[in-house]
């Protein structure tokens, strides 16, 4: 920590020097498109080779203050057009420039490093990127099911079928014996916590084989669905290990960077979107018919000519999964701004009910992003996000106790009536043991999940200095993600399992606190020679991290009245866990672009140490090389042909308290407590896992821009 307070400090007294920027002159200027003259509200114009920039108003028009007097070179971009290069000659002041359209994104500008980007042509590693437009296009409950299908060779899968149930993205596929294999999520600049916390279902499940939750066996959400999909402008999926190697020792599972919507220069607008539709059960597992006593009692024993009656057939899955509830999602956002001021204000309200009785997901959400010039020389960016969501998923997945409803249905054949009888009353299943009536578990239990998430992102950018030749900016980052996770759930004594073990009723109460903190800052220099040969770009930066979690559950038996209070129960068993980690990191990376823009040459290390390692003081080194050359059209039919090549790599962190050694208390000898071993030793050697990774591929951009190819 010492160290990072006094890069801090020397970044501050650098902030603090007086400005070297050349006074410069005004350039305007109109961005149309080509085919239709309509003007271009939102593009960005940047002056190649430094950090001056600005933003069409709804006219297209826009104003570029401190351009340097001599020749230079403005580049023009906006979402669906190809970039244009447009040269200003000296004592220019007004530039007109149309933009064509391009469908497959050739010029987008994608991510490269911690502070750095660049064009998609010259990319040396393979990157996919996702749209907001296509995030949004069709509702999904959570920002992962968004994606499924949209990123070439990711594994995206469900744990659940209920509504908002969790979701798992592979992006490498399985990196780990033991430590998470989730990529760490970005959120405007900032880490945002994708941890999933149990809701402890195990205790009633004995999934696991005992009290404890289980992550594999709990049905659990991961945090990420709490952002909004309608807020998103776009996402960048970095797989590769060279790729991600600036993300040091937590990278080895991939980088998924979201970029949030922001305001442009424009008018209030207006954007009301309304969703309406149904969900129903889609597949189904058969229920088998029985056409006489014999063929029943081949199957199930003896006992089904008891219960056999010829001609009755219960379709089990219907009775409990037949439901065809409305869904509804509505979403509302105003943005606008001047050159000066810029926001992005958005709500949202959705409600997904579930097609087995009560369950459901529900999202409130409330968004406002701010982006405010002070001068020429000073940006600030705000992100704000305040979400509340409540899932309800029922009893699904495995179990060892005979309760979850799929764990029932392949034991109970389809001639037993397990409907509610005009008392009230639910009657037992009698090829189950403790009863278990699926039917009355749906009607009956609670589990309800609640998260109240907080998430602000900040970024302060200074240009310092300015030039003809050269930029120098400082950018300082932060930010703060805090949610808290209430999962409540509640086994009536009335539910025909609950007496089985001698204790009717079931309480469980679990909260869950997590703070993830962010803070950093970067200085990034750009230099350009007045001939235009090549452009260098330098960034170093530093990164501080802290994140922590406090976990209380409370699993009460034998409920005094049936109340659904953890008070109420005679059998109290209480749990606590507390984590804190903190993580501090370095990073250098040059990139050179030369030969006219045609070659990109990469190098860049990371250097990170962490609380969750033995050594704590001890840095771990992660490099990466990459470079890309094009050709222009070398062959026919062929636009350009780019090889590419990267080497990286990229770590995953130990689990937290793996580097301790577990002692559980036990009897007491004369009066004095004793501690025992509980499984494994600590290791004295724990260190982040490290993946080397060597990408190659080929990219080719074909008949006029009309078609792509790309290997990797």
């Amino acid at each position: 920590m010492r160290s990072f307070c006094c890069v801090w400090i020397a970044v501050l007294l650098a902030l603090g020097s007086p400005p070297l920027q050349a006074q410069g002159r005004l350039l305007t200027g109109t961005v149309t498109d080509s085919a239709s003259g309509i003007p271009l509200e939102g593009a960005r114009i940047t002056v190649r080779g430094s950090a001056l920039g600005a933003l069409t108003n709804t006219s297209g028009r826009f104003a570029l203050r401190g351009v340097p007097p001599g020749s230079v070179v403005i580049t023009v971009r906006t979402i669906g057009y190809r970039a244009a290069d447009v040269p200003i000659a000296p004592g220019q002041s007004d530039v007109q420039v149309s933009l064509i359209r391009d469908p497959l994104q050739l010029d987008e500008v994608v991510i490269t490093g911690q502070a750095t980007e660049t064009s998609r042509r010259n990319l040396a590693n393979a990157v996919a990127t996702v749209s907001g437009e296509e995030v949004s296009r069709v509702s999904a409950s959570t920002v992962e099911k968004a994606l499924q299908g949209k990123v070439p060779g990711a594994v995206i899968s469900t744990n659940s079928g209920a509504p908002g149930g969790g979701v798992q993205v592979q992006l490498r596929g399985i990196t780990s014996i033991q430590a998470a294999s989730e990529p760490l999520w970005v959120v405007d600049g900032v880490v945002m916590s994708n941890i999933a916390i149990a809701s402890n279902q195990n205790a009633v499940t004995r999934a696991a084989g005992g009290s404890n939750p289980s992550l594999m066996q709990d049905a659990q959400v991961n945090r990420i669905a709490d952002l909004n999909p309608s807020d998103i402008e776009n996402i960048e999926v970095l797989k590769g290990a060279s790729a991600s190697a600036i993300y040091g020792s937590r990278a080895s599972n991939g980088v998924i960077i979201v970029t949030t919507k922001r305001g442009g220069v424009n008018d209030a607008r207006f954007n009301l979107t309304q969703r309406l539709g149904f969900s129903q059960l889609s597949k189904t597992l058969g229920m088998r018919r029985f056409e006489s006593v014999e063929e029943a009692v081949g199957v199930w024993g003896a006992e089904a000519a008891e219960h056999f009656v010829p001609g009755q057939f219960f379709d089990q899955e219907e009775l409990l999964a037949g439901r065809k509830p409305l869904l509804s999602e509505t979403v509302l956002d105003v943005s606008g701004g001047t050159e000066n001021t810029r926001y992005y204000v958005a709500g949202q309200w959705q409600n997904d009910e579930g097609i087995i009785d009560n369950t459901g997901f529900a999202r409130q959400s409330l968004r406002a992003n701010l982006d405010q010039e002070f001068g020429s020389r000073v940006n600030l960016s705000v992100s704000t996000n305040v979400t509340r969501t409540l899932a309800s998923r029922g009893l699904t997945n495995n179990d060892n106790a005979s309760v979850s409803y799929y764990m029932v249905f392949p034991f109970t054949p389809s001639f037993v009536d397990l409907r509610r009888a005009s008392d009230g009353t639910y009657p037992c299943n009698p090829f189950i043991g403790n009863c278990s009536n699926p039917l009355q578990t749906a009607a009956l239990v609670d589990n309800d999940e609640t998260v109240w998430r907080y998430f602000t992102a900040s970024r302060l950018s200074v240009n310092a200095l300015q030039s003809e030749t050269q930029n120098l900016r400082f950018n300082v980052n932060g930010g703060v993600d805090y949610f808290i996770q209430e999962n409540s759930l509640y086994f009536p004594p009335a539910l025909n399992f609950e007496p089985a073990d001698g204790e009717p009723g079931t309480v469980l109460l679990s909260n869950g606190h997590n703070l993830n903190f962010n803070l950093g800052t970067n200085a990034v220099h750009t230099y350009m020679p007045a001939a235009g040969s090549f452009s260098a770009t330098s960034s170093i930066g530093i990164q501080y991290g802290e994140r922590g979690l406090d976990l209380s559950r409370i699993v009460a038996r034998n409920l005094s009245g049936g109340l659904d209070i953890v008070n109420a129960g005679t059998s109290v068993q209480v749990i606590g866990q507390r984590q804190k980690v903190e993580d501090f990191s370095m990073f250098a990376q040059e990139e050179l672009l030369l030969l006219d823009e045609r070659m990109l040459l990469t190098a860049g290390v990371t250097a990170d140490r962490s609380s969750a390692n033995s050594d704590t003081e001890k840095y771990y080194i992660f490099p990466k090389v990459a470079g890309s050359y094009r050709l222009l059209a070398p062959f026919g039919g062929t636009d350009e042909f780019k090889l590419r090549a990267a080497y990286g790599e990229s770590g995953n962190q130990p689990l937290y308290g793996q580097k301790f050694t577990p002692l559980t208390p036990t009897q007491n000898i004369a009066g004095l407590p004793t501690l025992v071993v509980q499984g494994t030793v600590a290791s004295t050697e724990l260190r982040p896992e490290r993946q080397r990774e060597i990408e190659a591929g080929v990219d080719a951009t074909l008949f006029g821009a009309r078609g792509t190819l790309e290997l990797s």
